[in-house]
């Protein structure tokens, strides 16, 4: 059979589950990522979970096409309520807002808390999710920016079996920054970051000069805070 085929930022996504380890992959939605593990040899045990029953069917049909329903465990319920504690090793959220996501993780906490690795891809709120991770004393180990379908998006590969509270967290200078725009890659001097920062400082400076032609108070203090925001990249780029 035809090897399955991801986008790009699915293929990154699945590319991230370290190999051998069971597997839940929350919002499952058609199930091709988690045919994708079992089909290239990344996991022989994969828990599909979704909350919509239309997405469960068909996830069902694709499981079934390739047959792997020995090898995959379709799942209909809420977040991580589907799976058992010290059921899986590797937790896959992805295509979610990143508050919708923590809210998950907080949920089924303790299903996290016998994992080894949580894979995120965050649509919305990035910033809020790598707080979220070091807060809770993880280390994102992997990061990686992308650009599919015109669109720019990030994946955390995280371990949260290991404490590495960097100094930077809450010492270093540049630390909002790295909680902004990513210390990996920052650290990695990411090309795919740089671009994107690039375009959002045009974009920004373009929105600011519109507020500055408006009279208002609101208009003024949404200026200010974009200033600042243009001046955190400013920061950022001078170390990519």
């Amino acid at each position: 059979m035809k090897d399955i085929e991801l986008s790009l930022r699915m293929k990154t996504v699945a590319d991230m589950v370290s190999p051998g380890s069971r597997v839940c992959d929350i919002g499952c939605d058609h199930a091709f990522v988690s045919i994708y593990l079992v089909a290239n040899g990344i996991s022989d045990r994969v828990i599909a979970s979704d909350v919509r029953t239309g997405p469960c069917a068909i996830a069902r049909e694709n499981i079934d096409k390739w047959g792997y329903e020995d090898n995959i465990d379709l799942r209909l319920g809420d977040g991580l309520s589907t799976v058992g504690s010290g059921e899986v090793d590797s937790i896959i959220i992805a295509g979610m807002g990143g508050m919708l996501m923590t809210d998950i993780l907080d949920a089924g906490m303790n299903v996290v808390e016998q994992a080894k690795q949580i894979v995120l891809q965050p649509q919305s709120e990035i910033e809020h999710v790598r707080r979220y991770v070091y807060g809770h004393g993880w280390t994102i180990v992997d990061e990686r920016m992308l650009v599919d379908a015109g669109k720019y998006y990030v994946v955390m590969n995280i371990d949260v079996t290991r404490a590495e509270f960097d100094d930077w967290c809450n010492k270093s200078e540049l630390s909002d920054i790295y909680y902004k725009y990513g210390y990996v890659l920052m650290n990695r001097r990411d090309k795919v970051l740089g671009e994107y920062l690039t375009e959002k400082k045009k974009a920004l400076k373009a929105i600011v000069s519109g507020l500055y032609k408006s009279d208002t108070e609101n208009a003024a203090r949404r200026a200010t805070e974009l200033e600042y925001e243009l001046e955190c990249i400013d920061k950022a780029l001078e170390y990519i």
